[in-house]
């Protein structure tokens, strides 16, 4: 299972010195982490900077040619600048362009087998399925995600499917259980993938046999063994 990262510059940095795989963002994240003072040019400079990662700039554009256009401009940054291109006609026909001249492109917002059968047909090096804008919308998308993955099966090489839109943890573990082959997340969810309450729990209760052995500091641990007490 691979993860791909997101979220702030600081995030983004922490992301890469887990391990993940690569770097995504979209426009939510440029207007929340660069609040409108970076041109796309100076974001994607700064996240390059950074990373020697993989990194997916979600663009944009009216036609066909204006996607690849911005495209294009951006490639001259680094060659680790992949895109994220919406899932539409205009989009599907910029990914086949792209993707012809080596530029690794993703099919985002794609909410359908019918969608991920044209992002493998234009050869995209992935495709990001929603999920919680697919339940918000009615659709089952570990159902999609799942006939999604049985149709790729059959494909010498299909694109990369790479869960997005995810909410919790729960979101989480049904998109990989139902066959996705990445999930992309901000540093906050990654967080969250490394906690669990049994985890804290046993750590308590391990720091009491800790105690024990001599030469071992456990005073770190001396509220959480202390609220341990007071619980049990």
């Amino acid at each position: 299972m691979k993860i791909y990262g997101a979220g702030s510059l600081e995030d983004i940095k922490k992301c890469v010195k887990l391990g993940v795989v690569g770097i995504l963002t979209n426009p939510q994240g440029f207007d929340q982490y660069f609040k409108g003072k970076k041109t796309l040019k100076e974001i994607t400079k700064e996240i390059c900077n950074i990373t020697d990662l993989p990194v997916f700039i979600q663009i944009h554009g009216s036609c066909t040619d204006e996607i690849i256009e911005r495209a294009h401009k951006l490639c001259t940054i680094s060659p680790q600048v992949g895109f994220k291109i919406i899932s539409n006609e205009k989009g599907f026909f910029a990914i086949s362009k792209l993707q012809k001249e080596g530029i690794n492109c993703i099919a985002t917002t794609l909410f359908t087998v019918s969608q991920a059968s044209i992002a493998a047909c234009v050869g995209a090096f992935g495709i990001c399925p929603f999920i919680s804008r697919s339940y918000m919308n009615g659709i089952d998308p570990y159902g999609t995600i799942r006939y999604i993955k049985q149709g790729y099966s059959q494909l010498e090489k299909a694109p990369e499917i790479i869960a997005v839109s995810l909410k919790n943890t729960g979101d989480i573990d049904s998109a990989i259980s139902t066959g996705a082959d990445a999930i992309g997340l901000r540093y906050f969810l990654i967080k969250e993938m490394m906690e669990h309450p049994l985890s804290s729990k046993a750590e308590e209760l391990f720091a009491k046999n800790w105690a024990n052995v001599k030469g071992e500091d456990i005073s770190y641990m001396n509220y959480s063994i202390k609220e341990t007490e007071i619980a049990e």
